[in-house]
């Protein structure tokens, strides 16, 4: 049986607002237009940008400090000091995962770390399923252990074969964070 009425086709309680959407029809205007007409210096929202507006002056007024991205002086050591600390142990890190991982394994850690690749990118781009990305990087739980994983493996291999580089550069780094604390 096919409905040819709006009536048959709308749940019970859609019934009571046909009227009111036969009349505004008929007369061709929105709720909106009534609204503007009572108050026509209301704004308009604008669903792709909706602007609130600020003098230029009340916006001057606050100064850069307050600002999210702001960057103290203190900060900005810190980020140097790890991105030296990032590239001193780069090498060590990059010699044991060709050594210690397997060529999935380090082909998904490269495109997720190096990369900046998501799982789901990864999965299309090497006709995995995203949860076989993850369990390529993170490992997976068995009877309640979690065995397999590159970063398992890799932070094994750290702790065996080049944890002294990494502590000498942890060292560094700790020391670098405390003199750059005391200094501010």
């Amino acid at each position: 049986m096919e409905c040819t009425s709006t009536r048959d086709r709308c749940p019970e309680w859609a019934n009571e607002l046909l009227p009111t959407r036969r009349r505004l029809r008929r007369h061709k205007e929105s709720p909106r237009d009534e609204v503007e007409e009572e108050n026509p210096a209301m704004a308009r929202f604008n669903v792709e940008f909706w602007e609130i507006p600020t003098s230029a002056a009340y916006l001057e007024s606050i100064p850069a400090e307050k600002a999210l991205w702001f960057e103290t002086a203190e900060d900005r050591e810190r980020r140097y000091a790890l991105q030296e600390f990032f590239q001193s142990v780069l090498p060590v890190v990059q010699e044991l995962i060709d050594a210690q991982l397997t060529e999935r394994q380090k082909e998904v850690l490269k495109l997720y770390y190096f990369c900046n690749k998501t799982q789901e990118d990864i999965a299309e781009m090497l006709g995995l399923t995203q949860s076989t990305v993850s369990r390529h990087l993170f490992g997976t739980a068995r009877n309640g252990k979690k065995v397999g994983g590159a970063l398992a493996k890799l932070q094994k291999a750290v702790e065996k074969t080049a944890g002294s580089e990494v502590d000498e550069a942890l060292a560094a780094l700790k020391i670098r964070f405390e003199s750059s604390s005391v200094a501010a």
